[in-house]
């Protein structure tokens, strides 16, 4: 290493170089880059044999910039941002730089407990999206939805800003507010205030809690039970036995899963649930970029659960929760009641950087379900995720998941609370009761799954088709809404501007831009009723203009195509 670099290196960035340095020379050892892998022609490239070579052109910029900036540099900011660079040059939604204040707050969720608005996100397009709101959070109780994208946090915009510099955002004290700018999965946008609170995330649920804790008893005389397993952390096992020893001592004769909303967590506790309930086979194997894998198979107990099982499953179950639904339907242990889940087939470890430095969250491995298929969703690809079976694909509006949800809280709320108190009447052994009381038509369906299996042992088909043409049914009715949204916005902004002429208000604002290039475009003219009546390709602008400008005013209102007949 040059001498001028070596005076120009602070301390911080020595440490962060050491830090990087060891880690690089791992990489090369094991993994050396090809001469001419993703650099351009002439562009300086890494070696093998010398990998703090690696650094040199880090510490050139490094040194141009502290040396020659206008102002005084952040050293530790703009150390952090090198690394956070890094994590992103992978290209990979999950793989994020943890700072040290989010690599704490990361921990502490994982271990079941931490401040902030209780929200599962990934990043799509360079948007945070949500996943999932945990259960009795403040972002369940704003309303967030899976598919709900975050557009600014507190009038920041957070196009690109990353997991980690979002979850730098999101926590802080409990009691003060956080205003999140949110565009939903039809396309209205709406801003909620969401109030921080301490996030106790406790794992499995019943279906209400009353003076004795939770209840499980869904259909008592066919003894039928539930369970809800909210997300996978290292209290789900013990709780998931306590809550078994519970039903086995009431009786039971089959078990609705509910790993809706559930956004994942754990692996080991993903993998610990399904041995409850398989006794062999495999349950899921990992594959990383070197090694040959890992296989976790199920192990034989006598406390294995051996009656039939519903699973529920949602656009909001990711991860783990993809694990314990795919491994059960593949060794045809369960049915799959609901919509395709989220498609998050990835592991990730997170490892701490020395000197208190944060952390790097990774991606180190790929899951597999027994099947040999992988549950995630890469960029263009048209399947992922876990599929319902064919016949119990039970979709739900956002409007319904809002209300089933708020309804939820209600039941799950402390004994004589005034949460508690609004909880509706519903018996719980009536499908429809659940589906109108409870407004949930995915238990709904469950449930009458479950008792047509019982009563006549053969599932009978509670839902609609499912795989490919299911799946894109949902996204064709979400971007149907959607586009019903966008022409009522446009609507209303023609409205706008034909009233603000009829003032007298003007622009400039020509009937065709100067600069257009017009040659062999495409002139489409419409009715009133918004029919297309003509097309044109264009040969000679100059007469094309002269026409329009003296046949034609301004609309005073654009009048849109109408929606196709029956939607």
């Amino acid at each position: 290493m040059r001498q001028h670099r070596t005076i120009l290196a602070s301390a911080a960035s020595a440490i962060a170089l050491a830090v990087c340095a060891h880690a690089a020379a791992t990489a090369f050892a094991q993994d050396p880059v090809k001469p001419g892998a993703g650099a351009p022609e002439g562009a300086p490239r890494p070696t093998a044999v010398d990998p703090y070579r690696w650094f040199d052109p880090i510490i050139d910029l490094r040194a141009l910039i502290a040396n020659g900036y206008v102002d005084e540099v952040d050293a530790v900011a703009m150390q952090r941002a090198a690394m956070d660079a890094m994590a992103r040059s992978l290209g990979d939604q999950y793989s994020e730089y943890l700072p040290p204040q989010v690599e704490r707050s990361y921990r502490d969720r994982i271990e079941g407990s931490y401040v902030g608005i209780g929200v599962e996100l990934a990043i799509a397009d360079g948007r945070p999206v949500v996943v999932t709101a945990l259960d009795d959070s403040p972002a369940m109780e704003a309303g967030l939805l899976p598919g709900d994208v975050i557009l600014a946090v507190d009038g920041k915009d957070v196009q690109g800003i990353g997991g980690a510099g979002l979850e730098a955002l999101l926590p802080g004290r409990p009691g003060t507010t956080v205003r999140l700018d949110v565009r939903q999965a039809d396309g209205i946008e709406r801003s909620v205030g969401v109030t921080r609170a301490v996030i106790e995330t406790r794992s499995v649920k019943g279906i209400l809690r009353d003076a004795d804790g939770w209840r499980h008893a869904l259909d008592p005389d066919r003894r039928i039970a539930y369970l809800r397993i909210a997300s996978f952390s290292d209290r789900t096992l013990a709780e998931l036995d306590a809550a078994l020893a519970r039903i086995r001592a009431d009786g039971v004769s089959g078990i609705i899963l509910d790993l809706r909303g559930n956004g994942g967590g754990s692996l080991d506790a993903g993998v610990g649930t399904v041995d409850r309930f398989l006794s062999s086979g495999a349950i899921v194997s990992t594959r990383g970029r070197d090694s040959a894998g890992r296989t976790w198979d199920a192990t034989d107990s006598p406390d294995d659960v051996a009656v039939p099982l519903v699973v529920l499953v949602n656009e909001g179950a990711a991860s783990a929760s993809e694990v314990v639904a795919g491994a059960l339907r593949d060794q045809r242990r369960a049915k799959l009641v609901g919509v395709r889940s989220f498609g998050k087939g990835s592991v990730q470890e997170v490892r701490s950087l020395p000197e208190g430095a944060g952390a790097m969250k990774m991606t180190v491995a790929r899951y597999y379900l027994p099947s040999g298929t992988s549950v995630a969703r890469l960029q263009g690809a048209t399947r992922w995720g876990v599929e319902p079976d064919t016949g119990f694909r039970v979709p739900m509006t956002g409007d319904q998941m809002r209300a089933a949800a708020t309804l939820r809280q209600a039941r799950e709320a402390a004994p004589g609370t005034p949460a508690a108190a609004r909880a509706p009447s519903v018996s719980w052994s009536s499908p429809e009761s659940i589906r109108t009381a409870a407004a949930d038509p995915q238990l709904a369906a469950a449930l009458e799954a479950m008792q047509g299996y019982l009563d006549a042992w053969e599932w009978p088909q509670v839902g609609d088709v499912s795989g490919d043409v299911g799946a894109g049914n949902d996204e064709l009715r979400a971007s149907l809404e959607q586009r019903r949204y966008l022409l009522e916005l446009l609507r209303t902004n023609d409205r706008r501007i034909s009233e603000l002429r009829d003032t007298g208000a003007g622009v400039d604002d020509p009937l065709l831009a100067g600069d257009a290039a017009l040659i062999d475009g495409e002139v489409v003219v419409r009715d009133r009723e918004g029919r297309v009546v003509g097309r044109w390709i264009v040969k000679d602008p100059a007469k094309l203009r002269d026409g329009i400008g003296s046949g034609a005013a301004p609309a005073p209102e654009f009048t849109p195509a109408r929606e196709p007949e029956g939607k």
